[in-house]
């Protein structure tokens, strides 16, 4: 079987914000999907800040790597600046379908509001994940950061960047989909 090469292309929660590059998710992730017989490498393209337009900005750049696949993870920090719900959508629709249309298959990580968003942006944020999942026809993990919620005992001291504990978690938790992402290719 041939080496499969994913592309994990997001802001500071995929790059590993304030961890060693070995505790990133997505090094935590490979090393999980290897311990299973996963032949897989993984590409970190993670830009702490950046909101879905700066990772538009970005795109040429992991589409030129040839990547099999890619993950795609932006939207944090464009709720933390309650940045327009549309533009995110708009934004995620553009990579998608640079992605669909140089081969490379996509699965979506959605993001979940933290609890001071205020409840209607949140909703709104919340119904472009799995619009553009099924506008597109691509798997969708509904929230990223599944598993730690908002406990502190798994973020970093900033309480926005999960620690090493919350890493694993998340990698547990996103496994299975993650897997069977692959296994479909």
């Amino acid at each position: 079987m041939s080496k499969i090469t994913l592309a994990a292309f997001g802001d500071s929660l995929t790059e590993g914000y304030g961890l060693p590059a070995y505790s990133s998710f997505p090094a935590q992730l490979e090393r999980r999907l290897l311990e299973e017989g996963c032949h897989v490498e993984i590409v970190n393209f993670g830009l702490s800040g950046d909101t879905s337009a700066d990772g538009l900005l970005r795109l040429a750049d992991v589409i030129e790597s040839r990547p099999d696949c890619v993950y795609l993870e932006f939207g944090a920090n464009d709720c933390f600046q309650l940045l327009d719900p549309a533009q995110l959508e708009m934004n995620l629709s553009a990579m998608i379908e640079a992605f669909q249309e140089a081969g490379t298959p996509v699965l979506l990580l959605g993001f979940k509001p933290m609890n001071f968003t205020p409840h209607t942006y949140s909703s709104a944020f919340s119904a472009v994940y799995p619009a553009v999942a099924e506008k597109y026809g691509i798997p969708l993990y509904p929230s990223f950061t599944d598993g730690i919620g908002e406990n502190p005992e798994h973020y970093q001291p900033d309480g926005v960047h999960p620690n090493n504990e919350g890493v694993q978690i998340m990698v547990e938790r996103i496994f299975p989909t993650v897997r069977d992402f692959l296994d479909s290719l």
